[in-house]
């Protein structure tokens, strides 16, 4: 048995209107995707320095931020207290071929006495040197342990 077709695809006058919405939309998305989703973490703005000051000689370290209000990152982990963050740099620290540094970020606001706590902190810890971060323009970073993020002037890669 044989149909008939009326229909003719594509033999009608092309319609610009649906694909013009569906463009639009597409490059409303591309051009303020980075936009609308906020980086998560926490702003510290690190004071001026960008010079390689220190004894750093490329050995691994351990990064410890300290924010505006003074509270402590560790390993992308807020750290409620000093006593927690003390055992777990001692862990980290007592490791076979565990890093022996510790790299402190700290933002500019932060009382040089919250400096002095973590800097003897560290030291009963099991780490040998302490390095005090600066940032080369004041741009934003979170603490981790030498990740990506927190590679700018001024600080060593692990």
């Amino acid at each position: 048995m044989k149909f008939t077709r009326t229909l003719k695809p594509l033999k009608g006058q092309f319609e610009l209107a649906p694909y013009l919405c569906v463009v639009f939309v597409l490059l409303f998305f591309m051009l303020f995707g980075g936009y609308l989703v906020l980086p998560v973490g926490t702003r510290l703005e690190l004071p001026p320095g960008g010079s390689r000051s220190g004894t750093w000689t490329g050995d691994s370290f351990l990064v410890v931020a300290v924010d505006a209000g003074e509270q402590c990152y560790f390993e992308n982990q807020i750290v409620p207290d000093l006593a927690i963050l003390k055992t777990r740099l001692a862990a980290r620290a007592s490791a076979p071929k565990g890093p022996r540094k510790l790299y402190l970020q700290a933002d500019r606001s932060v009382r040089y006495e919250r400096l002095q706590e973590l800097a003897t902190l560290a030291r009963e810890a099991g780490l040998s040197e302490i390095l005090l971060g600066g940032g080369g323009g004041g741009g934003g970073t979170t603490g981790n342990s030498g990740g990506p993020e927190g590679r700018h002037l001024g600080i060593p890669k692990p």
